[in-house]
């Protein structure tokens, strides 16, 4: 087990170089919104923009003595540079500077390159030692993972049980049962609910097919047994003639005999006994806030089912009387909110759980966030839509107009952040959270040479289709001098994106196999496939190798660009962390610890930050409410946090 402290001695993992988080949070905040260059990398440039923009992008962004050294380098020397070389020898020099036998790098390089690092959280994670029980789960826990999920659960099951440890000393009651947001095939909870660990977990999805391959898991790791089927033979062939699968037949009869089973998309499943005092209770349940106790304990369940005749979880997070909730709120359940990767603003659904008002039985959360493509936005029109590079766009102006309550910023700290033009609040629009998800310290000669090659792919592809009138750019309503050539290009003049998606992996061969494999792909779209047919008729392999050799040149810049884009937003994810850890930090009324770091090694798994908040005891909630309300205004904008 880990000797590390709890919480750590920062409550953020930070550059030695800061004095304190405030300090940190500040220059994050103002390199974030006063720097162009970043500004650009994160948010303003798109891969589609690229060959399609006059002037080109590459000389648009980027500074003259920047290009001149990356025509001089290889990209690969450029990645060494942003993500791995020592720069403070190279910027404190006085002699002109022979780096890797060829020009030495331009000091406003470094000096961003520097820039950049510093405002990055540190994802370092010196493993644990785990405990003889905890080091080697048993053959038939570990099925269907991959070694990265392995390395997830292995580590995030030890780190939990832990800080339960912590979270009863704090709030002076045993941590009661854990509820996991979006469990997915619950291969943390299945974990948590086994020796040595024997915890109760209520595993929460949305997603009916993972629940089933969840709970056939359960059967396969003998956490649960076979559930005995009975069908109509008749029924049951007819859906499988009319295409439905052997899962989702059962599942139809599985559901019917389930509690709460036929509530909508609200499903509570029996209780899995897995041995000793562990169990598992699945709900299939799509959150959208931070609400949970009327999920865990459904008010229309509670006339009718009790603890004798009832598996679910109320029976042993609370358990249930003719009062309903009234009574398990009396009864004082102490649980912990977590989530292993949860998606969007599911994390921010779970910071919200440990609000008092919404669920008095969540004292404490420990989420890792990922996908921050799915966020909504809070704040409105986002100001990362650099009028030089993104004027109007639909994908922006839906995201970035849509004013969601539970969307980012969460922070007050965000939310009231002064920008340079006057307005108010930390905004980054989808472009920018797409990049932030990168794994680029992981990327090594080969996967980064596939990557650089898919972009140009599609970039180039982009730019044959704008040449015969498949894609144009969209208009604008900015003036002509504020607009570099318009904006991303699209299938009509609104920026109407041309989606492609996901191709085999032979279709990488070449560009001449990616171009025949994605317009092949395009034609079966019935909105488009005329258009695609009438106007593509020209591209023969001879007008394809020509495209690929007009633009070869520009594969070097894409990856240049994507490089210094990929490794730029690292700081869009520090951005979004520090804001969740914010929030929390800003409920000063109920929270007592809150705190982030890292819980995996970056090698197996680039999302490794969990966010933990701890609440602080009831009665010393209570004794610090009376303050609040006794104290004079000076005394409650200090409490508050105004001041």
């Amino acid at each position: 087990m880990s000797d590390r402290p709890m919480p750590p001695a920062q409550r953020l993992p930070l550059d030695t170089s800061w004095p304190d988080e405030d300090v940190f949070v500040q220059s994050l905040l103002s390199f974030a919104t006063e720097c162009e260059l970043f500004r650009n990398l994160c948010g303003g440039v798109h891969i589609l923009d690229f060959l399609t923009r006059e002037p080109e992008l590459y000389a648009t962004v980027l500074p003259q003595e920047w290009r001149n050294w990356f025509d001089q380098v290889d990209v690969h020397d450029v990645l060494q540079l942003l993500l791995r070389e020592d720069l403070d020898p190279l910027l404190s020099s006085q002699q002109p500077v022979s780096w890797r036998e060829g020009p030495d790098p331009p000091g406003s390089l470094i000096r961003y390159a520097i820039t950049i690092r510093k405002h990055c959280l540190l994802r370092d994670y010196n493993s644990p030692t785990l405990g003889s029980d905890s080091g080697v789960m048993p053959r038939r826990l570990v099925a269907g993972m991959k070694p990265k999920k392995l390395h997830e659960v292995q580590h995030f099951s030890t780190y939990i049980d832990r800080l339960s440890c912590f979270v009863a000393e704090e709030t002076g009651e045993p941590v009661s049962g854990f509820v996991d947001f979006g469990s997915g095939q619950n291969y943390l909870g299945r974990t948590l609910a086994s020796p040595p660990y024997n915890r109760n977990v209520v595993a929460i999805e949305r997603k009916h097919h993972n629940v089933a391959g969840a709970r056939r898991k359960d059967v396969y790791a003998k956490l649960a047994k076979k559930e005995g089927i009975m069908r109509n033979k008749k029924e049951y062939k007819r859906q499988l003639m009319e295409g439905g699968s052997i899962d989702e037949c059962v599942s139809v009869a599985s559901d019917a005999q389930s509690p709460g089973g036929g509530t909508g998309n609200h499903t509570v499943y029996e209780k899995s006994d897995v041995g000793l005092s562990g169990s598992i209770t699945y709900i299939e349940h799509e959150i959208e806030n931070g609400q949970i106790e009327e999920i865990i304990y459904p008010p229309a369940c509670i006339p009718t089912m009790s603890c004798a005749s009832s598996s679910t979880a109320r029976d042993y997070l609370a358990p249930s009387t003719p009062s309903g909730l009234a009574q398990h709120a009396m009864s004082r359940p102490n649980l912990m909110v977590i989530s292993l990767h949860s998606c969007g603003n599911l994390s921010h659904h779970g910071l919200r759980t440990l609000e008092p008002s919404l669920n008095p039985s969540v004292s404490a959360v420990a989420l890792i966030g990922c996908c921050y493509n799915l966020l909504t936005e809070r704040l409105g029109p986002a100001t990362y839509k650099h009028p030089l590079l993104r004027p109007r766009h639909p994908r922006l102006e839906s995201t970035g107009s849509a004013y969601d309550p539970q969307g980012f910023p969460m922070s007050r700290r965000l939310e009231e952040f002064s920008n340079p033009d006057g307005t108010h609040g930390v905004r980054l629009n989808i472009t920018a959270r797409m990049m932030a998800v990168q794994a680029p310290y992981n990327w090594g000669r080969e996967d980064s040479e596939a990557f650089f090659t898919r972009h140009f792919y599609r970039a180039l592809l982009q730019r044959m289709l704008m040449d015969v009138g498949i894609v144009k750019q969209s208009s604008s309503t900015t003036s002509s001098q504020d607009v570099v050539g318009g904006s991303i290009s699209g299938r009509d003049e609104a920026g109407t994106p041309l989606i492609i998606g996901s191709l085999r992996s032979s279709a990488f061969t070449s560009f001449r196999a990616y171009v025949h494999a994605a317009l092949e792909k395009l034609s079966r779209d019935p909105l488009i496939d005329n258009l695609i047919q009438s106007k593509t008729i020209g591209f023969n392999d001879d007008e394809i190798a020509s495209y690929e050799m007009r633009f070869a040149s520009a594969r070097k810049q894409l990856a240049v660009m994507w490089s210094l884009m990929a490794f730029s937003a690292g700081v869009v994810e520090s951005i979004i962390v520090v804001d969740r850890w914010l929030w929390l930090k800003e409920q000063v009324g109920w929270i007592g610890k809150c705190w982030v770091e890292p819980v995996f090694e970056y090698k197996y798994s680039p999302r490794n930050l969990v966010v933990v908040g701890v609440r602080k005891r009831r009665e010393k909630q209570e004794t610090e409410k009376e303050e609040l309300n006794t104290g004079s205004s000076e005394t409650k904008e200090k409490k508050i946090g105004l001041n």
